[in-house]
């Protein structure tokens, strides 16, 4: 998928377009259909080590916009593979923290990622890995490690290998309309619909996919609700890891001044989230000229699923 990356389409039917091929390769080598759309692709891993590579949004030529949800979720990822490559295949891993320094304020695509698990302890089956992501001209974009635990397998599911741990000639049929299911047919529309409103408002088509129904930011907080679909799970039915923390980033952005980006995130993931919503409470904790920090809760339902904190930098040259 990422060596054809769709142009000259309206937002909407580049978005589409991305989404029906997403269903196709989730339908023929996983991992989700999240990471197929925001242009996951990559090898597999040797040696406690991995690499993966991230495309542009659909619609976007090369040096097209990256968000920080696509960021955190192709880092997440490979970190989780370098692991995983140590643990074994069968291991489904969850994560347990996620730190993410975004160096620079604008990141352009297609990315690329290097991950090393710094540290695997087979007996308590979790790990800790290092993430180095760069921008096509070498540039160091972001810096990111995590911990990571397997988990138990939902009841019933079986899970296989991911894409990178297959061969990179596995066949991918294309699907027709006419033959999606039901939660395909539904991601396939808000991914649609996402674009739409990318196109509209000069936004992220990622970002889009997280739109949320928002609160008016009052003495420094804001609340929303995210409703979640099967475009936002990963392999386990639960809302992906990139998925949470660009929720949560997009709650604390709101709360900042103009002309401030985002320089680091932290969560801890506490539980999953399997819900239907989940919903994110921001709180700004100061607010300078140059500096200023979040924290941030999401919950599902009454369960608190993820907490963070978030700091914001002046762009320079801006504000």
């Amino acid at each position: 998928m990422t060596e054809g990356t769709v142009v000259d389409r309206p937002a909407g039917q580049a978005a589409r377009h991305r989404a029906l091929e997403s269903v196709a390769r989730t339908r023929a080598v996983g991992p989700h259909f999240f990471g197929n759309f925001v242009g996951i692709s990559g090898r597999g891993a040797v040696g406690g080590r991995a690499s993966l590579s991230l495309d542009v949004e659909p619609g976007d030529r090369p040096g097209g916009r990256i968000s920080a949800t696509a960021l955190a979720t192709v880092a997440d990822l490979t970190m989780s593979a370098a692991i995983r490559n140590r643990l074994g295949p069968q291991n489904r891993l969850g994560t347990i923290t996620l730190a993410v320094h975004h160096l620079e304020p604008d990141v352009r695509g297609p990315l690329c990622t290097d991950a090393v698990a710094q540290r695997v302890e087979l007996d308590e089956e979790r790990g800790f890995a290092r993430c180095d992501v760069r921008d096509p001209a070498g540039t160091l974009v972001a810096a990111v490690e995590g911990w990571f635990t397997a988990m138990p397998l939902p009841s019933g599911q079986r899970l296989g290998p991911v894409p990178w741990e297959l061969p990179e000639d596995t066949p991918v049929p294309p699907v027709d309309e006419a033959g999606l299911e039901p939660a395909e047919r539904a991601a396939v529309e808000a991914c649609t619909a996402a674009g739409e409103r990318a196109a509209a408002a000069g936004t992220s088509v990622v970002d889009e996919l997280l739109a949320a129904t928002w609160s008016s930011p009052a003495d420094g907080v804001v609340r929303g609700v995210l409703g979640v679909g099967g475009e936002h799970a990963n392999r386990g039915g639960h809302v992906q890891g990139g998925v949470l923390y660009g929720f949560a980033a997009l709650a604390a952005g709101r709360l900042v001044g103009a002309g401030m980006h985002l320089a680091e995130g932290h969560l801890q993931f506490l539980r999953p989230a399997a819900g239907t919503a989940v919903v994110g409470e921001a709180r700004l904790l100061r607010q300078g000229r140059r500096t200023a920090f979040a924290e941030v809760r999401l919950l599902d339902g009454d369960e608190l699923v993820v907490t963070g904190s978030f700091t914001f930098q002046r762009v320079p040259g801006r504000g």
